[in-house]
């Protein structure tokens, strides 16, 4: 694990662990398999090394349990969601908004505000522009060219962000698009079209918290 940890404290009379952030544990809501937005999240969570501080509520999206208010606190009854440890049980939802809010919680980065804003900036252009972008037949050609805008950037830096460290965009961008290029006929080979982001891909899938959590688990 590359950048990031959790803040935790030792404390009281016999010495245990005790978190600086929270007390309770968050509620993950997610589907019962990795075909889903929450595998990014899942990844995340891994490289920040806090699953114990997740309660995980699996959901099995064939029987509709998404559905069920519940079960599922997403006010749209969909995943992944969080329902958040605060005193009013706060619920945060869509994939971007989730690994900003927890790479901001959890991360030993020290980012600055500009910093911060550069990595969200990424996550919610994966999102917002260039998902839909691509899985519109329309506007698909259009969302590849800017496959080469990222090519261009990793051949300047081993990922997303200028600062240059491993964030939660390069855990959204290595997903995604290794992702589309399964699902999407006539998605781009990487490695004979974009090297760079082959290689950027291939890197970071070899990390040990995705190998954990999205390998080892699908």
């Amino acid at each position: 694990m590359i950048g990031f940890q959790s803040v935790s404290l030792v404390g009281g009379a016999n010495g245990t662990r005790r978190d600086l952030v929270c007390c309770n544990l968050i509620s993950y809501y997610r589907a019962s398999t990795n075909r889903s937005r929450s595998a990014q999240v899942d990844w995340l969570i891994a490289e920040l090394n806090i699953e114990d501080e997740i309660n995980y509520v699996k959901l099995d999206m064939g029987q509709e349990e998404h559905k069920d208010p519940a079960k599922n606190a997403h006010p749209f009854s969909k995943v992944p969601c969080m329902k958040l440890d605060d005193k009013n049980e706060t619920v945060i939802f869509e994939s971007a908004n989730i690994l900003g809010y927890l790479a901001k919680r959890f991360d030993g980065l020290d980012l600055s505000e500009e910093q911060r804003r550069e990595m969200e900036s990424w996550i919610i252009w994966l999102n917002a522009s260039f998902g839909p972008a691509v899985v519109n037949e329309k506007t698909r050609e259009r969302g590849y060219e800017s496959l080469d805008v990222i090519e261009n950037v990793l051949k300047t830096r081993d990922y997303m962000c200028t600062f240059n460290k491993f964030t939660a965009a390069d855990v959204a961008v290595t997903y995604l698009l290794s992702t589309l290029g399964r699902l999407l006929p006539g998605f781009p080979n990487f490695e004979e079209s974009h090297p760079a982001l082959a290689a950027y891909i291939a890197k970071n899938q070899a990390r040990e918290a995705y190998q954990k959590s999205l390998v080892a688990q699908a």
